[in-house]
């Protein structure tokens, strides 16, 4: 367990000591009951998470394979907050275009430059952080997907020529 793990549990633990209501630190739902000390205790940490996760826990302990703490929704990275649900197609579209398509396109063409067989998930890991709001990506087509107000909103490249090319299409309901 590295250093910033273990900082982040004895900050859970804190704030659960002291009362706060939150989350499931394993696995990220509302399901916590108020007095902490009736949820479960969790067998990897000292903290405390709901019932349910703890049920798992001791499940997955029986068959020697508990989920890495890595992997709880605590640990796991957020992607940035969005408002693109409120707005419709077209101006979602326009917002994209004009915040994100930079981004999106340089790290396409980082992409098509890496050696075959790179590893897809740190350009996905990249686009979740630097992209709010978008809730889909693909490899083939190199493509993101955002939900809008009105449908969803797809961006799509590729290369004609030796250019990249951006495409989007507004989809509405």
């Amino acid at each position: 367990m590295n250093d910033a793990i273990q900082n982040m549990l004895l900050d859970l633990k804190v704030r659960q000591l002291a009362g706060e209501h939150m989350p499931c630190p394993r696995c990220g739902r509302n399901t916590m009951k108020d007095r902490i000390y009736t949820n479960a205790l969790s067998r990897h940490a000292d903290i405390y998470i709901c019932d349910e996760c703890g049920t798992a826990e001791a499940l997955l302990c029986m068959m020697s394979n508990p989920l890495p703490l890595a992997c709880w929704a605590a640990f796991r990275e957020q992607p940035p907050k969005s408002d693109l649900k409120t707005l419709s197609g077209a101006e979602a579209m326009e917002r994209v275009r004009a915040e994100q398509v930079p981004f999106l396109t340089e790290l396409y063409e980082r992409w098509r430059a890496a050696p075959p067989g790179a590893d897809f998930e740190a350009f996905r890991r990249e686009v979740v952080r630097e992209c709010p709001g978008m809730t889909r990506m693909w490899e083939h087509p190199f493509a993101v997907e955002y939900e809008t107000a009105t449908g969803r909103l797809l961006i799509q490249f590729s290369t004609a020529e030796g250019k990249t090319r951006v495409q989007g299409f507004v989809i509405d309901r």
